[in-house]
C-alpha cells in the first residue's frame, strides 16, 4: 500500500525537465509533513535539498495522489495522507543518525529500524545494492534475533564482537524480534538517510 501510493506520486505525467526524486525522497517528505503537522515549500525543500522546480513538482504531485492538501500556510496531509504516515510510521517507528565509523561506511552514517520485516531479508546485499544506487557509499543490513545483532546468514553477535557502536544508539529505538536495522553510510547525513530509506523500502 505505501509502495504503490510512492510510485504513483512518481509515475503522474510531467510536462517538463524528468523530476530528480526518488521514493526515498517521497518518502521523507510524507514522514517530514506528517511530523511538522503543516510546513512550506520552501522549508520542504531545504530539508529535502531539493531545489524549488523540483519541489514544486513534488508537491504537485503529492496532492495529485492525494497525500496532501494546499493551505495559506503551507502544506499538509490529507486524511489518505495521514493513514499512509501512520501506516509507514509503524514500519519505520525509528530513524537517527548514529555513530558508526567503525563500519567503514562512511563519513557519516544513519540508521532505520524496519519493524517486522527480518523474512523478506536474504543476505542484505539488496538492502546494500538499493543505498548505494541512491548515493550512498555502502549499507549493512542486521537481523535482531533473540536479543542479539546479528548479520543475515552468519551467527556472530555484532555487538560482542566489535565496537559497541552504534549498537548502543540502536538500542534506544527498543527493537524487537524479527526486527531488521539498516545502517547506511555516505560523505553528508542527509545523502546516508536517503540511502538507509532507500533500502528500508526493498522490504517494506
Amino acid at each position: 500500500m505505501v509502495l504503490q501510493s510512492l510510485s504513483r506520486v512518481l509515475s503522474y505525467d510531467y510536462k517538463g525537465p524528468k523530476a530528480s526524486f526518488s521514493q526515498a525522497h517521497v518518502l521523507k517528505a510524507l514522514l517530514v509533513i506528517g511530523e511538522e503537522g503543516s510546513i512550506g515549500r520552501g522549508k520542504l525543500g531545504q530539508i529535502l535539498d531539493v531545489g524549488p522546480g523540483e519541489v514544486r513538482t513534488l508537491i504537485k504531485r503529492l496532492r495529485q495522489s492525494d497525500l496532501i492538501r494546499i493551505e495559506t500556510d503551507g502544506c499538509s496531509l490529507s486524511r489518505s495522507g495521514l493513514r499512509q504516515f501512520r501506516s509507514v510510521s509503524k514500519v519505520l517507528p525509528w530513524r537517527s543518525p548514529v555513530i558508526a565509523e567503525s563500519l567503514g561506511l562512511g563519513d557519516a552514517c544513519f540508521a532505520v529500524l524496519v519493524r517486522g520485516r527480518s523474512s523478506k531479508v536474504r543476505k542484505g546485499i539488496e538492502q546494500r545494492d538499493a543505498a548505494v544506487r541512491s548515493g550512498a557509499i555502502g549499507a549493512l543490513t542486521v537481523l535482531y534475533r533473540k536479543g542479539h545483532f546479528r548479520v543475515p546468514s552468519e551467527s556472530e553477535d555484532c555487538e560482542r564482537t566489535g565496537p559497541s557502536e552504534p549498537w548502543i544508539t540502536i538500542r534506544q529505538a527498543k527493537p524487537k524480534d524479527r526486527d531488521t536495522i539498516i545502517v547506511s553510510g555516505a560523505d553528508d547525513t542527509l545523502q546516508a538517510e536517503y540511502g538507509a530509506l532507500s533500502a528500508a523500502l526493498s522490504i517494506i
